[in-house]
């Protein structure tokens, strides 16, 4: 199997960095004319925000296109994501999609289902805040782990059902050969 990298799509992203330039510009012009000087907190609060939300897309532009690093890579037998995050095929029992619907557009997340063994361990290493947030996604959506696929260059259902055939077919394969640390 061929290993898959997907990307966010550009034309998204460069709206958004379009809009939060534009709301960058907007907010600076009242701070350096010094007019509505009565809501400065409040113009330097929304310079900052839009400021940054821009730098953080510009930022995954870069790393993406021009670095050539992939927001998700499937290989055979697990996924990456961000080049951070990797989740092992054969720690998992199989994957969801979750359509949370929005105002204009809906977000969309593939819920990873571990196996029991594996969910309990995870579960039970897990400390501070990451086992807040596990216990959050189980209250929210069962299951510990998801990956945010909206604006991907598949569409959501399509990467999830791809993501459960190669599950399936790793878990056909015969496990002859355990690792040594595993138990």
């Amino acid at each position: 199997m061929e290993e898959l990298k997907l990307y966010h799509k550009v034309w998204t992203i460069l709206l958004v960095l379009l809009i939060m330039l534009a709301l960058t510009i907007v907010f600076l012009v009242p701070i350096t004319q010094g007019k509505n000087s009565s809501h400065w907190i409040w113009n330097w609060f929304l310079l900052l925000f839009s400021g940054s939300v821009f730098l953080w897309g510009l930022y995954v532009v870069l790393r993406e296109r021009l670095f050539h690093q992939p927001a998700l890579i499937i290989t055979e037998d697990k996924v990456i994501v961000n080049n951070k995050k990797e989740y092992r095929f054969a720690d998992i029992d199989h994957f969801t999609l979750i359509d949370y619907p929005g105002l204009y557009t809906s977000t969309a997340v593939i819920c990873i289902h571990y196996k029991r063994s594996v969910e309990i361990k995870k579960m039970s290493e897990a400390k501070g805040m990451d086992r807040i947030y596990r216990k959050m996604n189980v209250a929210m959506m069962n299951a510990q782990d998801s990956i945010q696929v909206t604006n991907l260059t598949m569409k959501p259902r399509q990467l999830c059902n791809l993501l459960n055939k190669r599950l399936k077919k790793m878990s056909a394969i015969p496990q002859t050969f355990k690792s040594v640390y595993e138990f």
